[in-house]
C-alpha cells in the first residue's frame, strides 16, 4: 500500500499534492492508500473533500487517528 505523509504541507497545497499522488497510484493499479494527515481536522476535511471529488471511499479504521485510508 502506498502512503502519502502530509506533515509540513500547507493546506492550500494539499489538493494538488493529492491529485498528483492519486494519479500515480491509479497508473500503478493501486486500490488503497494511506494519507497521513496528523491530527488536523482541517487537513482531514481537505483530504475527504478531494477524495470525494474522485468518488473514492474514505475509511477511518481508528488504527491511527492521524491517518485516513482511501479506497479507489
Amino acid at each position: 500500500m502506498m502512503r502519502l505523509d502530509l506533515h509540513g504541507t500547507k493546506h492550500e497545497d494539499v489538493s494538488r499534492k493529492l491529485d498528483v499522488f492519486f494519479w500515480e497510484c491509479m497508473q500503478k493499479n493501486i486500490t488503497q492508500v494511506e494519507i497521513v494527515t496528523g491530527m488536523s481536522d482541517r487537513m482531514k476535511e481537505i483530504v475527504i473533500n478531494v477524495s470525494s471529488e474522485y468518488n473514492f471511499k474514505v475509511d477511518d479504521f481508528n488504527i491511527n487517528p492521524g491517518s485516513l485510508f482511501i479506497n479507489f
